[in-house]
């Protein structure tokens, strides 16, 4: 299980992800400085409570956070992964069929807010 910061450091990554746009579990390992750590991503979003909220009531847009391939994260779960496609195409991320192209709407997370994210000792 990840730890307390590496859980917080997700979840206000997960929330810089702009609406329309996603990042693969790796991605976000790897903006965090562990490129090895794309399982413990999943286990942090998946400690979220109902709605995607984490443990002080904050929205975390955990739909935005799908396989490297451009898959949705749960095929093994219809429901999950119905409702994580309806929310990225609510977003306007358009699906080839059950895959999104990364190439287009795949986010970029470097630069400034990226940085002060990975060195704010609160999280």
């Amino acid at each position: 299980m990840p730890s307390q910061g590496f859980r917080l450091r997700v979840f206000e990554l997960v929330r810089r992800i702009p609406s329309g746009l996603v990042l693969g579990y790796g991605d976000v390992a790897a903006a965090l400085g562990s490129p090895r750590a794309a399982r413990q991503v999943g286990y942090a979003l998946a400690s979220l409570g109902p709605g995607g909220v984490d443990r002080e009531g904050v929205a975390v847009p955990w739909q935005r956070v799908v396989l490297k391939s451009g898959h949705v994260a749960f095929r093994g779960d219809p429901i999950r992964g119905d409702v994580q496609r309806r929310l990225l195409e609510a977003e306007g991320v358009r699906f080839d069929g059950d895959v999104i192209p990364m190439t287009e709407f795949r986010w970029d997370p470097s630069g400034a807010a990226l940085d002060e994210l990975l060195h704010d000792d609160d999280l």
